[in-house]
């Protein structure tokens, strides 16, 4: 039988796939990151204290938009106030937030990553988020002010976000993010 994806099996299926994709690309580092997808009220999101490679269906946990648990036995991401604050200004969709090498290497010595041709076609700017501490709800307030769908943002001294319709859309503009950080990162310098 198969699972229809906006079922809450379904959620969690696809976020446990992204998750091993988002590893898979690369676009982690070792217990970083994490994956949400949203469909209508409810939200799936990666788990706290996990490897993005090991998360299981199993482990993800489902939350209401307004953050209540739903569903699971483990704990949601520390960054959930960011997913859901994303979330209530752009409907249903999929948040991915990377610690990536080259982004993180770049955001970190406060440097913004270039808009190459391929982001440029896809989402038009990179937002730059100002610092504000991880999980807090100055993260979170910043990047609803900025919030749209599709969207590629960096956050300075902390990694990348990106937001979009679809897991596939989602991943290519996280891949896509990495790769214009990486550009920058190894561009020669006079």
């Amino acid at each position: 039988m198969k699972v229809p994806p906006n079922s809450l099996a379904g959620l969690r299926r696809t976020v446990a796939e992204l998750c091993k994709e988002v590893h898979r690309a690369g676009l982690t580092m070792g217990g970083s990151g994490n994956v949400s997808v949203r469909s209508g009220h409810y939200v799936a999101v990666s788990p706290s204290g996990f490897r993005l490679s090991d998360v299981r269906p199993r482990h993800v946990p489902i939350v209401d938009v307004e953050g209540r648990e739903v569903l699971g036995t483990t704990k949601p991401t520390s960054e959930l106030l960011m997913h859901l604050s994303l979330y209530r200004e752009i409907g249903d969709g999929v948040v991915i937030h990377t610690h990536s090498p080259y982004l993180t290497a770049l955001v970190h010595s406060g440097n913004r990553p270039p808009e190459t041709e391929d982001l440029r076609r896809s989402v038009g700017e990179i937002v730059w988020v100002e610092y504000q501490p991880p999980g807090s709800e100055r993260l979170a307030e910043a990047v609803a002010e900025v919030a749209r769908k599709p969207m590629v943002a960096a956050l300075e001294r902390h990694g990348g976000l990106v937001v979009a319709d679809r897991p596939e859309a989602a991943l290519r503009l996280a891949e896509a993010l990495e790769e214009a950080a990486r550009l920058a990162v190894l561009r020669p310098h006079p």
